[in-house]
């Protein structure tokens, strides 16, 4: 059973999951696990994402629609916005968006976690009848840490950063974006 999470200040959970292979029909999966279901869902690059970002993220864009000043319409497209610091969507995607056929992080949120995990059955179900195997995500810290190293080198001319480092500089650009 995948671990659900609890994001109590804002009455959400959520669950972090991986596929090591993204089908080109990822959209129809996913429209079909929202039928009738109250909850989000994103697919990431796993190697930008730890289980220990995703409450400051999702916290952040649910006050950035709470308060009218998020970017997007979309709740899902907006974490992703959130996550990459930038107002760039096509920038966020194509940066930390998760390509077809390969690794993907997908993370479901919803506010009540038996829908929660009602979705995640149905998000197997639909991965299982393509031959794919959907797993609890395990944290990367190195891969996170190489990731973002590489990615926050480039704006702010670092090098070298520890993973609580990188976490906090991911964590800061997220917040400067609603800045």
């Amino acid at each position: 059973m995948e671990p659900v999470r609890n994001i109590d200040s804002l009455g959400l959970c959520f669950t972090l999951l991986l596929v090591d292979n993204l089908p080109e029909e990822w959209v129809s999966i996913a429209a079909e696990l929202k039928k009738n279901r109250r909850v989000f869902i994103q697919f990431f690059n796993p190697a930008c994402l730890v289980s220990e970002l995703i409450p400051f993220l999702v916290y952040n864009v649910h006050q950035a629609f709470k308060h009218g000043y998020n970017v997007l319409r979309g709740f899902e497209q907006e974490l992703l916005v959130a996550l990459y610091g930038k107002r760039s969507f096509q920038e966020a995607l194509s940066t930390l968006g998760a390509p077809v056929s390969q690794r993907a992080a997908i993370l479901v949120i919803s506010e009540d976690a038996e829908v929660l995990k009602e979705a995640v059955a149905a998000l197997k179900e639909g991965f299982s009848k393509r031959g794919l195997s959907v797993e609890p995500f395990r944290d990367d810290e190195q891969s996170f840490t190489s990731f973002w190293s590489s990615l926050l080198s480039k704006d702010l001319n670092v090098e070298a950063l520890k993973y609580s480092d990188v976490l906090e500089l991911v964590k800061e650009r997220i917040a400067l974006l609603y800045v």
